[in-house]
């Protein structure tokens, strides 16, 4: 509890109107207003209680803090500046010097509102559970506790009226947590107020340790955090919302893509394996999010909220906050993932002596709201949602009705779940579904016709471009990863061209002691020689075109992997690349 003498002043059976309060509370002019003014003011208000002295210091300190009202002098305080200023978190603040006033509410909040992390517990927040908990603790207690119905209708009201929740109702009684509320922009204030306070009673933070002597008494209970989150809104303290950034002109690469993706609204990238299907994701991202690809992905800005604000509204503001232009997250499809996993899905959540199922979003579900909830401010993004290995799915079952909506963008489709009171979802027309294909994966059906409609797809091929581009440490590196490109692309000459080898599998870097050509015949041993084997294996390739392939690397038959690796980089390293790979531009390069 807070070290701080209990005035016992505040009723819990006579309602505190936090409105009242600080309406009173804005019109106080330190230096000037006396503890009989404050105290007549609030008892105008209706605040039978003497919260004149739970709520305001004086000059001169009280020496009694149970003396009536007298001459002393306001002093001014951080919540007196809140209300003054009509501050945002000037209900809050009123809520933590509630609970810094009184260890009875301070006990009722960290011992039975909330969990050891210092979160509420949702099914704490009923009116009937909490009633029937605080009789059996004032029971069990040589301490008087607040208890009874009216106890604690005025407590779960004053979570409420202090915005710590936006509660569920039934009638007039709170019976749970629609959607907890922002409280971090009230953690700086409150180590401020806090401080202030425990000075008056001779406690006294050391210097630099005033969020640690707030935590030392739980006051992160009090605004639903837990002491990682409130020491992290303290530190981060001031951050400016910064403006939106701006993008770039579209890359000449990605024109089509993005042009595609702007009339249809979902393409998918199809290609062989290696092709770098999921890289040219990756590029349209950067450029959607103007190169901010790790802060702008929607599951990173999740994890870096508080828990009350991973809501709608709360990624919504974390977006405006930094100033996105683009919001994407990636999924990968499988023969497992249903809709459950995609659009919604009935969530198990612990519930009194059981568990309770509540309807909540999955990803393509909140990507969307929260694309809606941008668009209902103002602030105008680009949705992005990567879908890889999208025909590994059962497009049916993931998808379900929304095959109609990805077609008819902005019309509300029915769902089996009802989240935030909503029982229809739209997609809206800037959200872009981009998906990436193997086009030699041979175990998967062919992709669903409804959805093969509703997508364009675009061909990545399997060229040496990328090879060509990539920042090898040598050129003889870079010429032996052509020289295997090519022969490879020759070897397979007669296969479909969704059959062929991406450029993926030739780049290399060195690693450890392995020169970047080690590792180059490396991959190719235990990547490329593997795949090429399933593709003899399901008939798509002859038999001797392999094996003449293996016998042009050098490649000795019977030898395990790793002597065939060995094999190879001592094959590459002999070879005259220059005269077999040069075009007329590496020509003057070598």
């Amino acid at each position: 509890m807070p070290p701080i003498p209990s005035l016992g002043a505040i009723s819990f059976t006579k309602f505190t109107s936090p409105e009242a309060t600080v309406d009173v509370l804005s019109k106080i002019v330190p230096g000037t207003t006396t503890g009989s003014e404050v105290e007549a003011a609030l008892g105008a208000a209706g605040q039978a209680e003497p919260l004149w002295n739970d709520l305001v210091a004086y000059e001169p300190p009280l020496a009694n803090p149970r003396a009536p009202a007298g001459s002393q002098i306001v002093v001014d305080n951080e919540l007196l500046r809140a209300a003054r200023d009509e501050r945002g978190d000037r209900y809050l603040l009123l809520w933590v010097a509630l609970n810094l006033a009184d260890p009875r509410l301070d006990d009722v909040v960290r011992e039975v509102l909330t969990d050891s992390n210092g979160r509420l517990k949702p099914s704490a927040v009923n009116a009937t559970a909490l009633n029937a908990t605080l009789d059996k603790r004032n029971n069990d207690s040589d301490d008087e506790l607040p208890h009874g119905t009216k106890a604690t209708s005025n407590i779960l009201s004053l979570l409420e009226r202090c915005q710590v929740i936006d509660p569920k109702k039934h009638g007039g009684s709170i019976v749970g947590v629609e959607r907890t509320l922002p409280t971090r922009h009230a953690v700086p204030g409150a180590v401020t107020l806090i401080g202030e306070r425990l000075a008056d009673r001779g406690f006294a933070a050391l210097p630099g340790r005033a969020v640690d002597l707030a935590l030392s008494i739980g006051a992160n209970a009090w605004l639903n955090l837990s002491p990682g989150e409130f020491r992290e809104a303290y530190e981060s303290a001031g951050l400016a919302t910064q403006a939106q950034s701006t993008r770039a002109d579209i890359p000449d690469e990605l024109a089509e893509l993005a042009s595609q993706l702007r009339r249809k609204g979902q393409v998918v990238l199809q290609g062989p394996p290696g092709a770098g299907k999921t890289y040219v994701a990756k590029q349209y991202v950067g450029w959607a999010t103007a190169s901010r690809i790790e802060e702008s992905r929607l599951q990173a800005i999740i994890d870096g909220l508080p828990a009350n604000e991973r809501n709608v509204p709360g990624i919504a503001s974390e977006v405006e906050r930094r100033g996105l232009t683009g919001l994407w997250d990636i999924v990968q499809f499988h023969p497992g993932y249903d809709y459950t996993d995609f659009v919604r899905a009935l969530v198990a959540q612990p519930h009194g002596e059981g568990v309770t199922f509540v309807p909540q979003h999955r990803i393509l579900s909140l990507i969307s709201a929260v694309g809606a909830e941008l668009a209902a401010r103002g602030y105008d993004i680009e949705l992005v949602l990567v879908l890889d290995e999208i025909n590994r799915g059962d497009i049916p079952n993931i998808f379900g009705e929304l095959l109609y909506a990805l077609e008819y963008r902005g019309e509300a489709v029915a769902t089996p779940y009802s989240v935030d009171g909503d029982a229809s979802l739209t997609i809206p027309g800037n959200l872009r579904l981009l998906g990436t294909m193997n086009t030699a994966d041979r175990s998967i059906a062919v992709i669903d016709y409804a959805l093969r409609r509703r997508f364009v797809f675009l061909d990545v091929s399997a060229t040496d471009e990328p090879i060509r581009s990539f920042a090898f440490d040598n050129d003889q590196t870079r010429h032996a990863a052509l020289w295997l490109h090519a022969t490879t692309a020759e070897a397979l000459g007669d296969a479909p061209s969704g059959l062929q080898v991406g450029p993926s599998y030739f780049m290399a870097e060195p690693d450890g002691a392995y020169s970047s050509l080690d590792v180059l015949a490396a991959r190719y041993v235990y990547e490329v020689l593997p795949l090429l084997g399933e593709y003899e294996m399901e008939g798509e390739v002859d038999p001797s075109v392999i094996a003449g392939l293996r016998q042009a690397l050098g490649l000795s038959a019977g030898s395990p992997q790793r002597a065939h690796a060995d094999e190879l980089a001592d094959h590459l390293a002999t070879q005259p690349w220059i005269a077999v790979t040069a075009t007329p531009e590496s020509d003057d390069e070598a």
